[in-house]
């Protein structure tokens, strides 16, 4: 009987085996149906069914799908050729606006082709590129999501780790890269489906005191003059320990930044009106960019387990208080939770909640933004819910430079090299050099609530690559001539011309008397160009109140335990307007920083 039953089993086991691989057949055969002629055969899985007999396991051999989609990324490479290949046949097809060689650098296929549902390109989310492509569809934009939704949700997994790190831009990577120095387990979770968050979009530079290009210029700079700039430009009401410290410490930034392999030169102009010129750049184009493509590399060499396409929708707390890990929404994994010593949340600025601005500051209702899609203030509504004090939400950046009918940020590095800016009636009407809070609202009472960036090659040969994109992107007019330019703008040839010939003359005399301009660093002769430019939120002030050690606080001014922060998440520091360059320096600085402060929790 024995043998019996052991017989009997081992025929079960072996049917039920049989039973099971005929049901996983079956179901790839349904699967594949319904690609090559159900509903969804017009998506791109359909296509590759239908045209090249592919089957699901063509691009799903482990039968599972990661968050991140990097196994589906490799099989789409291994027959199309990777990212870069991919936009050298776009430039050989003579394409004029390729997907695949653009700002973001993105090196994601799934980024915007969806095997099961339609595609969509990215780029789309803020420019109006027409891209045909396969399977294409109308805009989806990314919204902003009421996470008290989650408040009471269950998790279907648990992880531990050291440090979680909320967001992918470039506070977070910093923290991440520095954290894996040290030899610690570090999971990056980003929202979006690539990392780089606003950082990508940053086309200004990085303030430095006492940087070597500046000794090499000549330029005796110092904290105190920049700590003095900085309350300046933020009316006084920045958060005056958090400006020392990014003083203090934005030479080490540069260093460190240099230590990945980057380089950055001096701009000449005293950005923003400032004392000194500090502002380092690059001769390639946007810094942003730049930055990004140096650190992402680092930051994926470094180890740390990097997870796009998982947003953090609540953070896990203990009886006490204390921050002891994040619940995390996978695009494919669902909700699990990863339980960590300490979180740092580096979600950026809620520029792109539009709601939210207007709540609290309702003047700016409806205007538009050149934040990257998914600014939407996560950070604030996790903080807020684990008891954090969040201040001065009402003050937003509005930018005075994004491209008329677009949400593309124009650099400020044009105007600040001599670039100047005139009105509908071909006069000037403030000061060009002025801080942005206040060009803003002075370009809003022009007629059309917009004006025109004049300028001329002499702007040019100081920022040619950006100059060039901008052409590329459609934005520029040119004219050999100011009539023939005021006649492509639809602005008075005579006055539009008595404004560029007097100009010349308050650029010879080096004065301005008409707005008493600091720096006149362009005679505006010779062949012009003009971008129409409209005002924008360019970034949010008000934050998550942070000490220098980047510790979150919460509304008695205590810190919460396990809650860091870092970058645009973060309030105050940047009091009523953003000096230019100082984000970018504040990535690096608070990034590490917030790094140091883990460490230090770790070892108690």
């Amino acid at each position: 009987m024995s043998a019996y039953f052991q017989l009997t089993s081992v025929a079960v086991s072996l049917l039920l085996s049989m039973s099971g691989a005929f049901a996983s057949s079956m179901n790839e055969m349904s699967g594949q149906q319904l690609y090559t002629n159900g509903v969804k055969a017009d998506y791109l899985a359909g296509f590759h069914s239908q045209k090249v007999n592919a089957s699901c396991n063509t691009c799903h051999p482990s039968g599972t799908v990661s968050d991140s989609e990097r196994e589906i990324d490799k099989n789409c490479q291994s027959c199309h050729g990777s990212y870069l290949q991919m936009g050298e046949k776009d430039k050989s097809n003579g394409l004029a606006i390729s997907a695949h060689q653009g700002h973001l650098s993105i090196n994601s296929c799934t980024t915007c082709h969806q095997g099961h549902t339609a595609s969509f390109a990215y780029c789309n989310n803020c420019h109006i590129f027409n891209m045909p492509m396969k399977f294409g569809r109308a805009k989806v934009p990314f919204v902003p999501e009421d996470l008290s939704y989650y408040k009471n949700a269950v998790p279907n997994h648990e992880e531990t780790t050291d440090v979680v790190i909320v967001g992918g831009g470039g506070a977070g990577m910093v923290a991440a890269i520095e954290l894996r120095k040290a030899g610690k387990n570090v999971v990056v979770l980003e929202k979006m489906p690539i990392l780089g968050g606003s950082s990508l979009l940053a086309t200004g530079g990085m303030n430095v005191v006492g940087s070597p290009q500046q000794k090499e210029a000549g330029v005796n700079d110092d904290v105190e003059t920049f700590v003095k700039d900085s309350l300046k430009l933020g009316k006084q009401q920045n958060d005056k320990a958090l400006i020392q410290t990014l003083g203090e410490q934005s030479l080490d930034a540069y260093k460190w930044f240099e230590d990945l392999g980057g380089h950055l030169d001096l701009q000449k102009g005293k950005t923003g009106g400032t004392t000194h010129p500090r502002q380092l750049y690059t001769k390639t184009g946007g810094i942003g960019r730049y930055m990004v493509e140096v650190m992402e590399p680092a930051l994926m060499k470094s180890g740390a387990d990097v997870r796009v396409n998982s947003k953090v929708v609540k953070l896990v707390q203990n009886a006490d208080g204390a921050v002891t890990g994040v619940l995390v929404k996978g695009k494919h994994s669902g909700l699990y939770q990863i339980n960590a010593k300490v979180v740092i949340l580096a979600t950026g600025s809620y520029a792109n909640n539009g709601k939210l601005v207007a709540q609290h500051n309702p003047q700016f209702d409806g205007i538009i933004t050149t934040a990257q899609p998914g600014s939407h203030g996560d950070g604030l509504q996790l903080g807020g819910n684990a008891g954090a004090q969040i201040n001065h939400l009402e003050r937003v950046q509005i930018h005075p430079n994004a491209a008329a009918g677009t949400t593309i940020m124009i650099t400020q590095a044009i105007r600040n090299n001599g670039g100047i800016l005139v009105n509908r009636s071909g006069k000037r009407f403030v000061d060009d050099q002025a801080a942005r809070n206040k060009l803003g609202p002075e370009i809003l009472k022009q007629q059309g609530s917009s004006a025109f960036l004049i300028y001329n090659d002499e702007v040019v040969q100081k920022r040619k690559k950006v100059h060039e994109g901008y052409v590329k992107l459609g934005f520029v007019k040119e004219g050999a001539t100011p009539e023939e330019l005021a006649e492509k703008l639809g602005l008075p040839k005579e006055a539009f011309a008595n404004t560029i010939k007097q100009y010349g003359t308050y650029f010879d005399n080096k004065s301005d008397p008409d707005f008493n301009r600091k720096e006149l660093l362009s005679s505006m002769r010779g062949k012009l160009y003009a971008i129409e430019v409209i005002p924008g939120i360019g970034g949010t002030l008000g934050g998550l109140k942070a000490n220098p050690s980047m510790q979150v606080l919460d509304k008695d001014g205590k810190a919460i335990s396990g809650l860091l922060a870092a970058g645009e998440v973060v309030g105050e520091w940047h009091g009523m307007d953003r000096y230019g360059g100082n984000a970018v320096t504040g990535n690096i600085v608070f990034g590490k920083i917030a790094a140091q402060t883990a460490l230090k929790s770790l070892q108690n």
